[in-house]
């Protein structure tokens, strides 16, 4: 058989050759595949798990900004009643200042009416008691009618001055 060149080691070796590939086959093959397999799975199971996980925080990401933009209206609206709040606060106390005011005005003008009314009063008890004067230097002097006259020309200059 040499002659044809094969060698008997030769096929010796292709047999064990042949026979390792049925063993590593039936013992090593399957359990590498399977566990090739559960690996696949594993991967897999785990970017599902990522995306799903993307996909929920995201969806959180959009509430929560949902949620500061509602926050925000809020506080802004709340401002703006606290602002118109105020406003009508201030308004409420200029009013109230005006018509205290007002009262004040009022009250010194009823003041001032009755010390001008106390200052004609007193005036026309000045005027009477010069009349009495003047009536009494009358009747102890003699009346001519130019006396008489000037007398009167006098008082009535003198009321006339008068500031009432």
């Amino acid at each position: 058989m040499e002659s044809l060149g094969f060698n008997a080691t030769l096929l010796a070796q292709m047999f064990n050759f042949l026979v390792l590939l049925i063993l590593l086959r039936a013992v090593a093959y399957k359990p590498f595949m399977n566990m090739l397999e559960k690996r696949k799975e594993l991967i897999e199971s785990s970017i599902a798990a990522a995306e799903e996980d993307k996909k929920q925080a995201e969806q959180l990401r959009n509430a929560l900004q949902a949620d500061l933009q509602r926050s925000r209206q809020e506080a802004a609206e709340v401002m703006a009643r606290a602002t118109k709040n105020a406003e009508e606060q201030a308004q409420q106390i200029i009013e109230a200042a005006k018509a205290e005011a007002a009262r004040v005005k009022d009250s010194a003008l009823l003041e001032i009416q009755r010390e001008k009314d106390k200052a004609v009063a007193e005036l026309r008890d000045q005027v009477a008691t010069l009349s009495i004067l003047v009536a009494g230097k009358i009747i102890d002097q003699k009346l001519n009618d130019d006396l008489q006259k000037d007398l009167v020309n006098k008082f009535v200059k003198e009321a006339g001055d008068l500031p009432c």
